[in-house]
């Protein structure tokens, strides 16, 4: 762990749920803080200097550093937790990784040997692979922002990320990133596209292989100048194994460069569970020691560190320094490895993200529900944020996390309401029928006076549809008021800029197969960029920044399409970093960037398919058991009969290791599934959320559950 400096005067003592323990650094942007969650787990904790924060672009950077954290995963980066870049005092906290930064292990124990450094390649180019596919540029990959952890690399600090093309978020007119692993066309000026990101993994891993850059100053000629005049790169030193490939990512134009998958091919596979074997013996001491601060971490002030012992190998790769990490509560402490009791090993564990309580209950005892209340009648799963469940039936209803209680209540008819991050997004209609959109107060459900300009969004009719939202936008499906009633009836996507409060963009739906009623039904999500949109044939694919249609893909015949079973409205899509998964009668993966179909899923005989959840490469189905399959061919991997008919899996919000399904009769209601063991993890009864035939429908949101039927809903913490 970094030295660890306590709280300044003017800091904070709490920043959203987040107790700050200490201050661990800072940077250009800000400063970083250690933090502890009410259940004990440890987090870094970022926030914005306070002369930088009403600055244009600071608050919209850090926005876009939670984005991307969002989008890898605990995988490839620390794990993304929450942010709040609207307060007064904007934060993001992602989870809080064990581990040097290259330039630290490389000034530990000297240059890395070549197999680890193929490891490093390997894994990384995995991750820039991920970020380029969701959409982003990291532009400042370089030693300082990858972190050794005993797990593998982890590429941090997204503060420069950005979309391709996307506006300039620096102030200067200068280049963007940092010099010695600066990509020539940065150099130059040109705004950096993930070619850049692929020539300063090459130049990081010279540096990993050498103790130096490839293009450190060279007597009068500095760093840019080098860059500039595409000089030779100095690869003294690095082995010849490597050598050709990584020249290869050095060349001087971005075309000529290979992709991060073909890296990732050249290196090799990279396997967590080998990783730390291969690692120095000096490297090891030092992640050893950092194990054992964080054992002295106390919820309180800091104190002076306890004895350490060194740890072996062999602990270090299986994360079960117990003993030095009982200071911190034991269990959160090894979150903070990523190595949890139950949580595997292998890739499925490395981006696993348990809750600390997990370690605190003895094992296959389930948790004890928070509370369990009747509810009005509704089919539909409640949409979740932290303070408030949004309900709806005849009406629409704000219940609290806290106890169940209901804490507002509006007609369905005049809002839509979905979530942005950590905050509730609302789509208003008045008595007049004039439209208001915006943040919403969750204590009750109402928008800000001054929530949207009438004279933008006046314009559109009831029939308006709230699809999603990220930090900066609404996503509609819009018709707007006209006495042509053809035109009336023209069904629109659009941007409402939250920030701005007009229309950013707007696109006619064109080619759509209405449903049987001649209705155009619609649901979407948000992914890699792009609003993801399922209508009754197709899914389609729309860029966030200008609304360009970016492919649509047939999934369904238009019999299928006009189908009366399509009446109850369409399931929305399930996205991962590479996949587009349309499910229906059946389940079809399409490629997230091209569009294309690459694999179809049909039920076997009389099952009904339940909506695919898809986790480190694997997509899972509950149809009566559990069965897996591998992301890119659809073909089974496992099935697994938990000794009840599960029927609805959880979204993970975020991945914990675990999967949770409803269970229909045997006196059950949840059973939770370790993906690494195959194995059930618990149980909870029927009997203890009062839902005696199981629940129909389950949501996750954090560290929280909450099952519900028709008539009831309840809330289970999973710490």
């Amino acid at each position: 762990m970094s030295t660890l400096l306590p709280l300044l005067p003017d800091d904070p003592e709490r920043l959203g749920e987040y107790t700050l323990l200490g201050r661990l650094g800072g940077g250009g942007m800000g400063t970083i803080f250690l933090a502890r969650t009410a259940g004990g787990r440890l987090a870094a904790v970022k926030t914005v200097r306070s002369d930088l924060r009403d600055r244009p672009g600071y608050r919209q950077r850090l926005t876009m550093e939670a984005e991307a954290a969002r989008a890898l995963g605990a995988e490839h980066t620390a794990a993304y937790l929450g942010a709040d870049t609207d307060a007064a005092r904007p934060w993001l906290a992602t989870a809080y990784l064990i581990g040097p930064s290259l330039t630290e292990a490389v000034a530990a124990g000297g240059p890395l040997p070549e197999p680890v450094v193929r490891r490093l390649g390997s894994a990384l180019a995995a991750t820039l692979t991920a970020l380029h596919r969701a959409g982003f540029v990291h532009r400042d990959v370089k030693p300082s922002n990858v972190l050794v952890t005993a797990q593998g690399p982890r590429l941090i600090d997204f503060g420069l990320a950005q979309a391709p093309g996307s506006p300039r978020l620096t102030e200067t007119a200068g280049p963007a990133g940092t010099p010695a692993y600066m990509s020539p066309e940065q150099a130059r000026g040109r705004p950096p596209g993930p070619e850049g990101d692929v020539f300063a993994l090459a130049a990081v891993l010279v540096f990993a292989s050498t103790g130096h850059g490839p293009y450190d100053a060279r007597g009068r000629q500095s760093t840019l100048e080098l860059l500039r005049d595409s000089a030779e790169p100095d690869l003294t030193g690095l082995p010849d194994g490597l050598r050709e490939t990584i020249t290869a990512c050095l060349s001087p134009e971005p075309g000529d460069r290979p992709a991060p998958g073909r890296l990732r091919d050249a290196w090799g596979p990279f396997d967590p569970g080998e990783f730390a074997e291969l690692l120095p013996q000096a490297l090891l001491a030092d992640l050893s020691r950092r194990i054992g601060d964080v054992a002295t971490v106390s919820p309180t002030p800091l104190r002076a560190p306890a004895p350490r012992r060194a740890l072996s190998r062999r602990t270090l790769l299986a994360g079960t320094a117990a003993a030095a990490l009982t200071a911190v509560g034991g269990a959160a402490a090894l979150w903070a490895t990523g190595n949890l009791p139950g949580s595997g090993s292998g890739s499925g564990a490395a981006t696993a993200s348990p809750g600390p309580g997990r370690g605190s209950r003895p094992p296959g005892t389930p948790p004890a529900p928070l509370w369990s209340v009747p509810s009005p009648s509704s089919a539909t799963p409640v949409v979740a944020s932290d303070e408030v469940l949004i309900h709806t039936s005849d009406v629409l209803r704000g219940i609290s996390t806290a106890d169940g209680r209901i804490l507002w209540e509006t007609k369905t008819a005049t809002v839509d309401v979905v979530v942005a991050g950590e905050r509730l997004v609302g789509l208003v209609f008045d008595d007049d029928g004039n439209a208001s959109a915006g943040y919403m107060d969750p204590r009750t459900g109402r928008l800000p006076a001054d929530a949207a300009d009438p004279a933008v969004l006046g314009g559109l009719a009831h029939t308006t549809q709230l699809l999603a939202a990220d930090a900066q936008c609404l996503y509609l499906k819009a018709y707007f008021r006209s006495d042509d009633r053809r035109q009336q009836e023209e069904a629109w996507l659009v941007a409402y800029d939250l920030g701005a409060r007009k229309l950013r963009w707007r696109t006619r739906v064109e080619g759509a197969v209405l449903d049987s009623l001649g209705s155009l039904m619609m649901s979407s999500i948000i992914s890699g960029g792009r609003l993801i949109c399922s209508d009754p044939a197709r899914v389609f694919a729309v860029d966030l920044r200008d609304g360009r249609l970016l492919w649509a893909c047939r999934v369904r015949t238009d019999q299928e399409a006009t189908s009366p079973d399509k009446s109850g409205g369409i399931n929305p899509p399930v996205a991962s970093d590479r996949h587009v998964f349309d499910f229906e009668e059946r389940i079809t993966a399409v490629d997230l960037l091209t569009g294309a179909v690459a694999w179809k899923l049909e039920p076997e005989g009389a099952k009904l398919l339940s909506a695919p959840v898809c986790v480190n490469g694997t997509v899972y189905v509950a149809d009566g058991e559990l069965q897996a399959f591998d992301e890119s061919t659809g073909k089974k991997v496992w099935t697994h009969d938990p000794g009840a008919y599960v029927s609805m899996l959880a979204a993970p919000a975020p991945f914990r290791g675990e999967l949770y399904a409803t269970v229909a009769g045997a006196g059950q209601a949840v059973v939770a599934v370790d993906t690494a063991t195959r194995r059930v993890a618990w149980t909870l009864s029927a009997g203890a959320v009062n839902m005696p035939d199981g629940p129909s429908m389950i949501v996750q949101r954090g560290n929280r559950l909450y099952p519900q039927t028709v008539d009831r809903l309840a809330a289970v913490p999973l710490d």
